[in-house]
């Protein structure tokens, strides 16, 4: 017996377009009750709780102290999403490595330029591969960021992630 006929059915009963159609509907329908029915739903097993992290801006003028108050919002500039809530405002001296006529590098303060550290703190999750705020933005230690806030923005590093 021919397992395709003259009008191109298999076995005399059906096309092999039409099988192929069914194959693929059922292949489907089984990765749809997959996905929705057996895999666990990750959306709300991780608890937020509170981060609080530290963020570095190196060299900036003295007035920008006066334009990041705490109690405002730490916003991510190229999301525009808030990132926490700043808890505490520091700054500190800029000094960087400067090469004197002896050709040896010494640090150097820099005149009118401050450092400013920021604490902030915001709701997230904590896993094994790290900590995401508001479970999307990914705190990674040393990464530089555009941090921005109601009056202020500039260029970042995120140094300490203290929980």
């Amino acid at each position: 017996m021919r397992v395709a006929d003259n009008k191109g059915k298999l076995f005399g009963k059906i096309n092999f377009i039409d099988l192929c159609v069914i194959i693929i509907v059922l292949i489907l329908a089984a990765g749809t009750y997959y996905k929705f029915g057996v895999l666990d739903k990750t959306g709300g097993t991780a608890e937020l709780q509170p981060v609080t992290y530290t963020v570095e801006i190196r060299g900036v003028r003295e007035y920008a102290l006066q334009n990041v108050k705490e109690g405002d919002e730490l916003y991510d500039k190229t999301s525009g999403n808030s990132i926490g809530k700043i808890v505490k405002v520091e700054s500190v001296q800029n000094t960087e490595p400067i090469l004197c006529n002896d050709g040896i590098y010494r640090i150097g303060t820099i005149q009118n330029r401050i450092n400013l550290i920021i604490t902030v703190m915001g709701e997230g999750t904590i896993t094994e591969d790290g900590c995401f705020i508001n479970r999307t933005y990914e705190l990674v230690r040393e990464s530089d960021r555009k941090f921005m806030t109601k009056y202020f923005e500039a260029q970042g590093k995120i140094k300490d992630f203290l929980s």
